[in-house]
């Protein structure tokens, strides 16, 4: 095999044994899987890339460290807010890394700002959905909830100024993160169910790596 496919090929057979043990109701053996997987991405990241260290490879892969620490701590009982804290400075960096890339031109929003209408609408529905649910932690998730709303608009805008195929990663990462995140709100808050947990995984997984593999991408195109 390649060797620049083993990184992302563990990936996968780590997240999908993840996924296995959520659907049979054994957590203790997550504390084998998810925790391997963002390291996983960090060396398919680091090993990766080919250009000098910038800022924005550093910005990435603080992003990817946070939503490691993410990870652990959203596994341990009472941790729920250092978790969120660790995925909102996770998010803060995509967004970061996505408005430093290069501009070869001005990004989609720039020229057609209502082209992100749907995702304002979309987070701020869904917050107000959720609300009666919240309780005490209606502001911090409030404060996440418009976070990676930012941040799919960042992976949005930019479409025209990086390369289609790199554009076309970003987005559909960026959106299934939110898509993660908003089943891991409803999951959490409103309705707790197996196939949630599987989706919240899937969806997750997916993400990070196609962010991963937009930004090896975007170095080289």
């Amino acid at each position: 095999m390649n060797r620049k496919k083993i990184w992302p090929a563990l990936f996968w057979l780590l997240a999908l044994t993840d996924i296995a043990f959520i659907y049979a109701d054994l957590d203790t053996w997550r504390w084998v899987t998810k925790p391997l997987l963002m390291p996983l991405l960090l060396v398919w990241f680091t090993t990766g890339y080919q250009q000098p260290k910038s800022i924005l490879f550093t910005g990435f892969f603080l992003a990817l460290l946070f939503s490691w620490a993410g990870d652990l701590f959203l596994q341990l009982e009472g941790y729920f807010i250092p978790g969120l804290l660790s995925f909102l400075l996770a998010h803060a960096l995509y967004i970061f890394y996505f408005t430093k890339l290069p501009r070869f031109r001005q990004g989609v929003l720039v020229r057609e700002p209502l082209v992100g209408l749907p995702v304002l609408v979309f987070i701020a529905l869904f917050l107000w959905l959720l609300y009666p649910f919240l309780d005490t932690l209606k502001i911090p998730v409030t404060i996440y909830g418009f976070t990676i709303g930012i941040m799919l608009l960042a992976a949005i805008n930019t479409q025209r100024r990086m390369a289609p195929a790199v554009t076309t990663l970003f987005f559909n990462g960026a959106l299934q993160f939110v898509i993660s995140d908003s089943l891991l709100a409803v999951n959490l808050f409103a309705f707790h169910h197996v196939l949630l947990s599987v989706f919240v995984m899937l969806t997750y997984s997916s993400a990070q790596y196609l962010l991963v593999k937009g930004a090896l991408r975007a170095e080289t195109d």
